[in-house]
């Protein structure tokens, strides 16, 4: 595991340079003395010119060879030092060398280039024969001042490559510092917010490579910031909905204490059995309320049948109906009701959506449930005879806590907000409608079709 990239990059960019530079240095160690090999070549090819041009400019001088070896040490010290070079006429007699007294002999080299060993050193020589004159120029060089030459010239690239080490050190140093402002911005800035402040971190001056990190912080953020407003609201709505019913719940209790009659005190005590009852409904709407949310993804998604899943909620619910005397119906089935999501919130949603309905249908009314299919859809609609909804209202009743003045029906205003959330995170769509026959209320809740 990388601890830390800072010094990772930094050891691995100067193992790559330290590893790219001996690549560099044994390629150019070998190019070198291919290309070296060539120039000093000629400069034998050189040499040989010049002696053989003052051979031929001194022919009739009887000290010819001192005016040679003189005007060689004057004008070109380099091949005194450099080269050996011997002339040999066709009887095998030396008429030149560079150094009378040296004991090597090169009149067995051959014409042009060749390479000789003579008592135990590599030589290189260049032979020409000069027709005119008959004689045979030689110039020979040791393969030690090439190799020599070779190894000076790596040597000095090698000591230019220590010398600018320490300068690739700082500059990577430095370039990776630079590149990794950014993240330590980023954490800078995430370290000196508050808890509470969830707001995403802004995008600019940072590079494309940790965008996406930053992106899904962003996110994180995001989600965190809800979570939180959606626990804070339910501590408000918790404490504004249940002061009502608990200041009712003991009211009711005084009065029950303080009744002289068995009537009166059953009367209290029925009221209390009605507060308690709204209580735990408010209860049970808000915890439903304050686990849903927008931005949750949906858990335990599966292809059901609605029609099912209704005739199950409806069943439950049927006999709350009877017992206002309301007549509640679900139409057959259709062909194909299937929807893909979760079927434990759409019950939810169902019993909403119909127990609204109930609450708010007058005795001796009419609650009709039924599944439509359409090519993309499958239409879940509640249509009642209760009082309807003004057109104006139907989109403040998905606020929460929001009731139509002057209903006197029992509810906490949670209900339709829930059934808003639930369409929305199975991507359906809610309208509200009034029935063909005129009045009451239609409720229709689009789901996509499934398609197996």
């Amino acid at each position: 595991m990388i601890k830390s990239i800072r010094y990772f990059l930094l050891i691995s960019l100067l193992m790559s340079i330290t590893i790219a530079s001996a690549i560099n240095g044994i390629g150019n160690y070998l190019l070198d003395e291919q290309v070296i090999q060539p120039y000093l070549d000629s400069q034998l090819i050189r040499v040989s010119s010049l002696i053989e041009m003052l051979h031929q400019s001194t022919e009739n001088s009887p000290e010819r060879s001192k005016i040679i070896i003189n005007y060689l040490r004057k004008t070109q010290p380099s091949i005194q030092q450099k080269f050996i070079y011997q002339i040999w006429d066709d009887h095998g007699k030396q008429v030149l060398s560079s150094s009378p007294k040296s004991h090597i002999s090169l009149k067995k080299a051959p014409l042009g280039f060749s390479n000789q060993v003579i008592e135990g050193d590599d030589w290189r020589t260049f032979a020409v024969y000069n027709e005119d004159s008959q004689v045979k120029i030689i110039v020979a060089e040791l393969y030690n001042l090439r190799r020599e030459l070779a190894d000076d010239i790596a040597r000095n690239n090698a000591n230019i490559l220590l010398i600018t080490y320490p300068v690739f050190g700082l500059l990577v140093w430095f370039i990776i510092s630079f590149a990794l402002r950014s993240i330590t911005r980023v954490t800078s800035e995430i370290s000196s917010r508050a808890s509470t402040f969830l707001e995403p971190v802004q995008l600019t001056e940072i590079p494309d490579e940790i965008k996406p990190l930053v992106g899904e912080l962003n996110q994180l953020f995001v989600r965190l910031k809800l979570a939180f407003e959606r626990n804070k609201r339910f501590s408000a709505d918790a404490a504004h909905e249940l002061r009502t019913p608990l200041a009712a719940l003991k009211t009711n209790l005084q009065v029950a204490l303080k009744s002289d009659t068995e009537k009166d005190r059953n009367r209290a005590l029925k009221k209390v059995i009605e507060s308690v009852d709204r209580s735990s409904h408010v209860v049970a709407q808000l915890l439903t309320l304050s686990r849903l949310g927008e931005e949750e993804a949906l858990t335990d998604i599966k292809p059901f049948d609605l029609h099912k899943l209704a005739t199950e909620i409806i069943a439950y619910i049927a006999p709350h109906a009877l017992e206002r005397n309301i007549d509640i119906e679900l139409m057959p089935a259709p062909k194909n009701a299937m929807i893909l999501g979760n079927d434990t919130i759409v019950g939810i949603l169902i019993r909403n959506i119909a127990d609204n309905a109930i609450r708010y249908t007058p005795p001796h009314g009419e609650v009709r449930i039924s599944i439509i299919e359409t090519s993309t859809q499958v239409i879940f609609r509640v249509t009642d005879t209760g009082s309807g909804i003004p057109a104006d209202l139907r989109e403040r009743v998905f606020e929460r806590f929001y009731r139509i003045l002057g209903t006197k029906a029992s509810g906490s205003g949670l209900g339709l907000a829930i059934v808003s959330q639930i369409a929305a995170l199975h991507h359906a769509s809610v309208r509200l409608d009034t029935p063909t026959h005129g009045y009451g209320l239609q409720f229709d809740v689009a789901f996509p079709k499934y398609h197996a």
